[in-house]
């Protein structure tokens, strides 16, 4: 004991003392009370924070960084149409090519969001009527012509443009390829003006001589009309 307090000074009492506190908890409970904002980025380990570290609703849209979530860290099916904004797809947001038809839901593309000016021509009803008249009926020739002798190749099969050539006022030849008519028929284009009368004649006379066919259009007297024609072998 003699030796034991001849050793003992200031010093070894309070190391003595300090190890004493840190061993029974005390030490432990002071490091846990950290200055605020003693703890930033630098102290955080790699991969200290998870997932299930993060209180829920934690991570706000406000703290996420300009392009922070890109499309692979998307889950599949995240993204539906509900949560999308009001006009937050706009038309320079989409890929080439990416709505196609069989994305489209029926009626979605209706008459008012189309322009006009990138559709073709749209024949009239009676014009669509004779076409699939003149189909079904199966004529191997059949033409609209206008008034001038021109051949309209959509509403026609087997005439074109250089087959049907009007001689003078309200008389057309026609030219057939690759079989002679046995039989032909004509009809007027009413054209709201008035009563108009139509003949065809196979192996007319000039300027038609056969194996041409000779087409008058009258309102009246001989007068320029436009007509359909069919032709048969």
């Amino acid at each position: 004991m003699r030796r034991l307090r001849g050793s003992l000074t200031y010093a070894n009492v309070t190391a003595t003392l300090a190890l004493f506190v840190a061993l029974s908890g005390a030490g432990a409970y002071a490091a846990q009370q950290l200055l605020p904002r003693s703890v930033g980025a630098k102290q955080l380990r790699p991969g200290a924070v998870t997932a299930d570290k993060l209180r829920k609703n934690a991570v706000t849209a406000p703290k996420l960084k300009a392009l922070a979530v890109k499309e692979g860290k998307l889950a599949a099916g995240a993204v539906t149409a509900s949560k999308l904004g009001a006009a937050a797809v706009t038309g320079g947001s989409l890929a080439p090519a990416a709505v196609t038809t069989e994305k489209l839901a029926d009626d979605a593309v209706t008459g008012e969001k189309v322009v006009e000016a990138t559709l073709g021509k749209v024949g009239s009803a009676a014009e669509a009527d004779f076409a699939a008249f003149a189909e079904s009926a199966n004529p191997p020739a059949f033409a609209a012509v206008d008034l001038e002798g021109n051949v309209n190749s959509s509403l026609s099969k087997g005439l074109g443009p250089a087959d049907v050539v009007r001689k003078s006022a309200g008389v057309y030849c026609i030219s057939v390829t690759g079989f002679i008519p046995r039989g032909a028929q004509v009809t007027p284009r009413n054209t709201g003006d008035g009563d108009v009368t139509a003949y065809v004649t196979i192996g007319g006379t000039e300027p038609c001589p056969a194996p041409k066919v000779e087409v008058r259009t009258y309102k009246g007297i001989l007068a320029s009309e436009p007509f359909y024609v069919s032709l048969y072998r």
